[in-house]
């Protein structure tokens, strides 16, 4: 069972369209769910039936060792590839591609196909309605000197401005989700930073960690992990590790998607 640390660290280093060398290992049912690959990668390797020939006889058998390329990534942690031998393509495989994916290979960073991978989700307006539901609106600015007072009486934290920005319009809202969601199961998140007073001394370590100075904006699982923005904008969870999310718009879709934090490579705080 691969790890999503694991995952994460195989994907960073893909890009769609990227070439692999790869060796067949099960042909389960010809004709009918595709072909595993071994890349000698933490992860396996996958051709979809939809992009092979419909003569089971045309498919590369187990053993053989072929080319590929990066064609896709979502929630499970394999590699979905395309053949590069055309003699293991579907015969119409062009007018196809360019009927499906117009655009490939897009040359996008595999670690992104988890946003693309919800790009269905986002323009239904899921994001917006779960976050509307939970009390936001365009231009909402709610007062952020309580939260303020209460945090900085510790001289251990700051709120700069990206923290107050970011306060302000979305500083009390509690967003209750829950299910599965794309990488992760959807937890509810509550950005409320007076439920972190105490753990300033956390903060503090961290910003130092990370060379960033990582304000409290809530926290995330009904206090499970902590949440805070540092100066440049990027939201991060916090715990004994910590993970990023990323820019406000990023993050907010990932928490409410169920799209996992990229975990941060520092020195342990604690």
């Amino acid at each position: 069972m691969v790890s999503p640390e694991d995952w994460m660290r195989v994907r960073r280093g893909l890009r769609f369209g990227q070439r692999l060398r790869g060796t067949v290992t099960a042909v389960p049912r010809p004709g009918a769910i595709g072909v595993f690959m071994d890349l000698g990668l933490a992860v396996d390797g996958y051709v979809d039936v939809s992009l092979l020939p419909r003569d089971p006889a045309r498919w590369p058998v187990e053993g053989t060792a072929c080319d590929v390329e990066v064609w896709w990534a979502d929630d499970r942690p394999r590699i979905a590839l395309k053949p590069v031998d055309r003699r293991f393509l579907r015969d119409d495989f062009t007018a196809w591609q360019r009927a499906t994916r117009p655009d490939w290979p897009e040359r996008v960073p595999v670690e992104r196909a988890w946003v693309d991978a919800a790009a269905a989700r986002r323009r239904t307006g899921v994001v917006e309605r779960t976050l509307r539901a939970a009390g936001w609106a365009p231009g909402r600015n709610v007062p952020t000197g309580g939260w303020r007072a209460a945090l900085e009486a510790s001289g251990l934290v700051r709120m700069h401005r990206a923290a107050r920005g970011f306060l302000a319009e979305f500083g009390g809202l509690r967003v209750r989700v829950d299910g599965p969601g794309i990488t992760c199961a959807r937890t509810p998140f509550h950005f409320d930073p007076g439920l972190l007073t105490g753990e300033e001394d956390r903060f503090a370590d961290w910003s130092a960690a990370l060379g960033r100075a990582v304000f409290p904006i809530g926290e995330l699982d009904e206090g499970r992990f902590f949440l805070g923005i540092d100066e440049r904008g990027e939201v991060y969870l916090l715990e004994t590790w910590v993970a990023r999310f990323g820019p406000v718009r990023d993050a907010l879709e990932k928490l409410v998607l169920g799209i996992a934090p990229e975990r941060v490579d520092v020195g342990p705080a604690y």
